[in-house]
């Protein structure tokens, strides 16, 4: 039985603008992989090294792929694969659970272990890639020398001479246990065009497409399950236009693609370009299934929220894996996606992964972005500090499940304690800085401690100035008051004395009963610990949280996630 799955990670050497002694790793990958970088930096490049090694017709690379002055060149490429899928691998599940252990053991050996990863090891073809002087070092330590000599023992049934022979043929035996069949790849070149070409081999970047769905609208007895390949073309471009009464239909005699939008049927061509590309990529992405997709440059012609429309469809529904050389930053999101930043100096190329929020920001920089021109986004949500994010995040995701991501759909800032409190010294100006935050987003919400010791006590200037502001126009903005002292006040006295009591045992010697509406139930004074974690008692009670909504609080939430919503409804 085949087994197609996705590739955890690629590495590769020797091809055009990659010198053989400047390997590029491409790790993790996930369903969607984003190369990013200036025009000329070798984005094309990775993408043709990629469909050489996994297309279906493996291409021999010519003299123009040779790396310029790269006398000693060898192209090298192959797949970084994660140690736990190894173990699971032909008659590795047969194994003893101390033989899988000793195995597991081995690939974590430095060396084996991929550099750079901490999960990951590199075979290239049936032949082990660990090179000889690794071999020599194992064979030079102890503890390694008696794992291999034990895994020659158990797995090939005799120990050879040397130690370095039982480490390469104990690797060559893992090796081909290998049941894994990689996915096939394909490309949309970034030129894409609907022809009238009416040639029978699809073609995915336009090239007779007209051809090949008006068989899939209208297949024979023997393909009727075609039709729901093509309803799934459908529905990509409703989804990605944003129009779930968009039909797309295919006239006999191939003359065009009819698009009925708003009531009116108009041929293709008299659609913007971006219909165009939308149809053209819709058609790549359901008619190839389990495959690996490489496309150039796919936001060409489509607007930034279509660009992120598109790869939030490929990412859910779709069941290929995606490379995607782009230059814009308006798809750079790291919750649908991998990042690799691709960069050129001195005519070398080099590829990094972009996985800190530093790293994507150099990103955004190289690619020529300034601050003011990145989407952000589309709600900020304002708090005093990290337990209170704590909180937030966690009612946002009890109330609205899976709904909406932070730092893709809002984001959660601090603004710190001093700012709004009742003993705040700042002058009006700071705190209007502060307020006139809202020209960087429209939406904003603000969750501020009362700080009222009491119902009749009344809120300080500093807050009400905040209040005053954000109501001026409530669709967009939002002014939460605690219903209590402060955020900790709408924890349920039970759950809140488990939390403490887990994070600082020593507090079970006191009884914090009656923590009270109007005092503040984490002090030092009242669990006799010299500085509480408000952190740690807020991930506790995060991960036990059930279905409590004391005072106001499920009312609050839910306005939250209302105007998150309102943030978000053209994306």
């Amino acid at each position: 039985m085949i087994v197609i799955v996705l590739i955890n990670g690629l590495t590769f050497r020797g091809y055009r603008s990659f010198p053989s002694d400047h390997p590029v790793v491409l790790y993790p990958l996930r369903r969607v992989n984003l190369i990013a970088g200036q025009n000329n930096t070798g984005k094309s490049n990775v993408l043709r090294v990629i469909f050489d090694r996994f297309g279906r017709e493996r291409s021999q690379n010519s003299k123009w792929d040779r790396p310029l002055g790269d006398a000693e060149h060898q192209f090298k490429c192959s797949e970084i694969y994660k140690i736990s899928d190894v173990l699971e691998w032909g008659e590795m599940p047969n194994q003893s659970a101390e033989t899988r252990s000793s195995v597991e053991s081995l690939l974590h050996l430095p060396g084996i272990l991929f550099a750079g990863t901490d999960d990951g090891v590199s075979f290239g073809g049936s032949a082990t890639q660990i090179d000889h002087d690794t071999l020599k070092q194992m064979a030079r330590d102890a503890q390694a020398t008696q794992l291999v000599q034990k895994l020659a023992s158990s797995l090939l049934g005799h120990i050879h001479a040397t130690s370095e022979e039982n480490g390469y043929r104990v690797l060559e035996w893992i090796v081909k246990q290998s049941p894994l069949f990689s996915p096939y790849a394909f490309t949309v070149n970034g030129v894409r065009s609907i022809s009238d070409s009416s040639s029978e081999k699809p073609d995915l970047n336009g090239l007779s497409i007209k051809r090949r769905l008006l068989e899939l609208q209208n297949p024979s007895t023997d393909y009727l399950e075609d039709k729901k390949v093509f309803q799934k073309v459908q529905e990509f471009v409703r989804s990605v236009l944003d129009d779930p009464s968009i039909t797309i239909d295919i006239p006999h005699d191939l003359s065009t693609i009819h698009v009925t939008h708003g009531g009116r049927t108009l041929p293709i061509e008299n659609m913007g370009t971006g219909v165009h590309e939308v149809v053209i990529m819709a058609a790549a992405a359901t008619v190839v299934k389990d495959s690996i997709m490489c496309i150039e440059e796919p936001e060409v012609h489509l607007h930034p929220i279509l660009q992120r429309k598109l790869l939030r469809y490929l990412a859910e529904a779709t069941s290929n894996q995606y490379f995607i050389a782009t230059h814009s930053a308006h798809m750079l999101d790291s919750a649908i996606g991998s990042i690799f930043h691709v960069t050129r100096e001195d005519g070398i190329s080099s590829v990094r992964f972009a996985g800190a929020a530093s790293a994507r920001a150099t990103v955004c920089a190289d690619l020529g972005y300034r601050p003011s021109d990145l989407v952000q986004t589309n709600a900020v949500l304002w708090v005093e500090g990290p337990s209170d994010r704590i909180y937030l995040k966690c009612w946002i995701e009890k109330l609205a499940p899976g709904r909406y991501v932070e730092g893709t759909h809002y984001s959660i800032m601090f603004y710190g304690g001093s700012l709004l409190s009742s003993t705040s010294t700042l002058d009006a100006e700071e705190v209007e800085e502060f307020i006139s935050l809202r020209n960087l987003n429209r939406y904003m919400m603000v969750l501020i401690d009362s700080d009222k010791t009491s119902p009749q006590k009344h809120l300080n200037e500093n807050k009400r100035r905040v209040i005053d502001e954000l109501n001026r126009d409530p669709s967009t903005g939002m002014a939460w008051v605690t219903a209590g002292y402060t955020v900790e006040n709408y924890v349920p006295e039970g759950l809140l004395t488990s939390a403490i009591n887990a994070a600082h045992p020593s507090s079970k010697k006191r009884s914090l009963l009656g923590q009270g509406r109007w005092s503040s139930p984490i002090t030092a004074e009242r669990l006799g610990i010299q500085k509480p974690s408000k952190v740690a008692i807020s991930k506790i009670v995060a991960a036990t949280w059930g279905n409590d909504w004391p005072f106001d609080l499920k009312r609050k939430v839910q306005d939250v996630i209302e105007l998150i919503g309102r943030a978000n409804s053209h994306t």
